[in-house]
């Protein structure tokens, strides 16, 4: 966990008191083995004060409210050596070092003590120990001078060490305080710990085989800069902990042999020694932090960029790349194992109208919703990814996976059914789920389609699933072979399609319209048909779907129409009688926007007169955009085409709306002829449109005629125009003509 701010007092102790006595005695001890370690210029004017270091860590991790606890140790450290007054003094100078210390680090924001960004240690060893130190050096210099216990000659000397004296207590001692406190939580490996251990023996024993041996006479060694290695070692090595504790050991290490070999030894240490000392533990201290905050901040840095790497920026997810990693991973280790691994791959039904109507942000929130509650409806050690747009992916893993992935996939539904809401209004959007099993104790000798040979087969199963589902409307659906089969052959068929209307295999079948009064053909509907070279015919219902899904069908729907106004044009130059021929329009057709450009260039270049085709639009198109429909028809019109609407009383038809649309003709729709001998509803719906159409004047047309019974009710209640099997079924352009010449069935 991060620290950026001081902790409450509970998380150091339940009782304020008590942790404020506790406190003090650790700054009394701190500050008497600073005493005891080097008392020159004056006794109280320590080389290192530890003490400061403390001060600066305990306030910064807990609070400043814990300040009197310096103030109380350091006044306890003192008053046996100089007077109670002065002893007070140097409590409040200490007190007030440590308050404005934490006052700069948290000046400009929170200061974080885990010193793991080069700007936190550069504000702390450049900012804040200097200057802290600096208050504590000028009040305590200034109480000695007050009670007369300093020489003015030995003022500035005493100020110089009492300053790095403290400011050195501060970069050795608050660094490794505050560091090891702030990664307590985090346990590290045991090849770390044995690696610090080898460290510190090794810079031990190098240490003290280069150091002289005591002569009598006390010298700073230049082998004690062998340290700073150490430092760089642990700096590369071992991160911001093992560098402060290398630093505070390496400390530890020279202060022993130079203070504490003096002080053993009863001998006054120089000042140049002294000096020599700080300048050493600076050394180790300022660089050995910044390379490992500078390293620390460099790795943070990478993660930053493989989170970005491998996570959904919108959503906070896992991405593919994540996912692919996980699952090569997860049916690894099912195989070793013996157990499942189970992949659901979800999106949302028909997303694109929440984009297209709303807009991508509004559909970008829609997508943070969903990945909200997928992630609530899993448990914690599930996968969860987000694949782009809106597909998202659930990896289960344990010996029941596949039990548990129906009962995860219907919770997961289940959430997605709730509404959502966005720009004010309520929003279901729903979605299809897919599933694939791996199954780590089947061998590979065993494998099947079923079963999934990688990872990428195993996310091209479960998307196969997920369209499947989609389809059927079924929510989620397991993979099966069948599926795949399937797949395979709608492959080659979407192949052959494209194929298909540049090698002229589609061909256009007639079926003839009979007046219901006259008995007589009055017209015709042109039927698409699929000539395979190898499978035959094929009628519309096999192949109109993909069509569609592919994109093929405004180029096919524009060959269909000129070659049903060629064929026309040929018949009228044989001399057959003019009929007019109908011509399906899909809704994809309707609102192209050069839908009419194509109807005139179908007209011209068979030189057929306009008022001899018919189009024919389902209500669903017609409505689908009532304002363009309108518009589109009424050019139509005035180009002499005629316009029905084709299966009618199946749409959502609004009646004010058809008496604006400016057609000519409706054609009942065959399911409600079918149902006429069994259905009274159907005789209700068939009898009412008849009457509705001819009070708007329109002509009424009946397709899916196959019974006598059928025809004879139609009659009786003043059907115009009648279609179907009882007459003819749609056959070839050549046996069509021999029918034109007859003129009646």
């Amino acid at each position: 966990m991060d620290i950026a701010a001081p902790h409450p007092v509970k998380q150091l102790s339940g009782n304020y008191l008590l942790s404020v006595a506790v406190f003090s005695v650790l700054y009394y001890l701190f500050a008497k083995f600073g005493l005891w370690i080097a008392p020159f210029v004056h006794g109280s004017v320590s080389a290192i004060w530890p003490a400061s270091g403390l001060a600066i860590a305990v306030l910064v991790l807990f609070g400043k409210r814990y300040w009197p606890g310096i103030l109380l140790g350091a006044f306890g450290a003192s008053f046996d050596m100089v007077p109670d007054p002065i002893a007070m003094i140097f409590g409040v100078g200490d007190s007030l070092a440590a308050l404005s210390a934490l006052w700069l680090l948290n000046h400009t924001g929170a200061f974080r003590p885990r010193l793991d960004r080069v700007s936190a240690v550069v504000k702390f060893t450049i900012l804040a120990a200097p200057l802290s130190a600096l208050i504590s050096a000028l009040i305590g210099t200034a109480g000695l001078m007050y009670g007369d216990l300093l020489p003015v000659n030995k003022w500035f000397s005493a100020l110089t060490v009492w300053w790095f004296g403290d400011m050195m207590g501060s970069l050795v001692v608050a660094p490794a305080l505050m560091v090891c406190y702030a990664n307590r939580m985090r346990r590290p490996s045991r090849a770390s710990l044995i690696e610090m251990l080898v460290l510190l023996t090794v810079m031990v024993l190098v240490i003290g085989a280069t150091h002289n041996p005591w002569l009598g006479t006390v010298s700073f060694d230049p082998q004690f800069m062998l340290l700073f290695p150490f430092v760089v070692w642990a700096a590369l090595r071992l991160g911001l902990v093992g560098t402060a504790i290398t630093v505070l050991a390496g400390s530890a290490l020279a202060v022993a042999l130079v203070l504490g070999e003096a002080k053993l030894n009863g001998v006054l240490v120089p000042y140049v020694v002294v000096a020599n000392l700080q300048i050493l533990l600076a050394i180790m201290s300022v660089p050995g932090l910044l390379i490992a905050a500078a390293l620390t901040e460099h790795k943070y840095a990478e993660n930053k960029f493989e989170k970005l790497a491998r996570f959904d920026g919108l959503t906070g997810l896992s991405n593919r790349a994540a996912l692919l990693d996980e699952l090569e991973a997860a049916v690894a280790y099912a195989e070793r194992r013996g157990t499942e691994v189970a992949l659901l791959f979800m999106d949302l039904d028909r997303f694109k109208n929440i984009n297209d109507t709303l807009g991508h942000a509004m559909g970008d929130k829609l997508l943070q919703e969903f990945a909200l509650r997928i992630r609530n409806n899993v448990r914690q050690e599930d996968f969860v990814a987000r694949l782009g747009g809106d597909e998202f992916t659930v990896l289960l893993n344990g010996g029941s996976a596949t039990q548990s992935a129906a009962a995860v996939a219907q919770k997961i539904l289940d959430s997605m059914r709730l509404p959502v809401m966005l720009q004010g209004h309520e929003y279901v959007v729903s979605g299809s789920i897919g599933i694939a099993v791996f199954n780590g104790a089947v061998s590979s000798k065993m494998k099947t389609g079923d079963h999934p040979s990688s990872t990428q087969e195993l996310m091209r199963q479960a998307d196969t699933a997920m369209y499947r589902a989609k389809r059927q409307g079924s929510g989620f659906m397991y993979f099966n072979i069948n599926m795949d089969s399937n797949s395979k052959l709608q492959l080659r068929l979407e192949n052959s399609l494209r194929r298909a209307l540049e090698s002229q295999e589609f061909e256009l079948y007639y079926q003839a319209k009979v007046g219901a009064a006259s008995g007589r053909i009055v017209g015709c509907e042109a039927l698409i048909r699929w000539r395979h070279p190898t499978h035959g015919l094929i009628k519309p219902d096999k192949f109109i779907e993909v069509i569609e899904s592919i994109g093929l069908m405004i180029p096919v729907g524009a060959w269909v129409l000129r070659e049903a106004c060629r064929q026309m044009q040929h018949w009228q130059q044989q001399g057959l009688p003019l009929q007019r021929v109908a011509v399906n329009l899909s809704m994809r057709q309707f609102l192209q926007a050069d839908l009419l450009a194509v109807v005139d260039e179908a007209l011209a270049d068979s030189q057929l007169d306009a008022s001899y085709l018919e189009l024919e639009i389902t209500e669903s198109v017609a409505m689908s955009n009532a304002r363009q429909t309108i518009e589109t028809m009424n050019a139509l019109k005035q180009r002499g085409v005629h316009i029905s609407i084709d299966d009618f009383g199946t749409g959502y038809s609004s009646l004010s709306y058809l008496t604006r649309f400016p057609i000519d003709a409706v054609k009942i729709d065959r399911s409600f002829i079918h149902d006429l001998s069994s259905s009274s509803d159907a005789a209700a719906i068939v009898t009412a449109t008849i009457r509705l159409a001819h009070a708007m004047n329109l002509s009424v047309v009946a397709e899916g005629v196959e019974t006598e019974q059928q025809r004879d009710f139609l009659l009786k209640y003043g059907c115009d125009v009648l279609q179907g099997y009882l007459y003819s079924r749609p056959i070839p352009p050549d046996e069509y003509a021999v029918l034109m010449r007859v003129g009646s069935l």
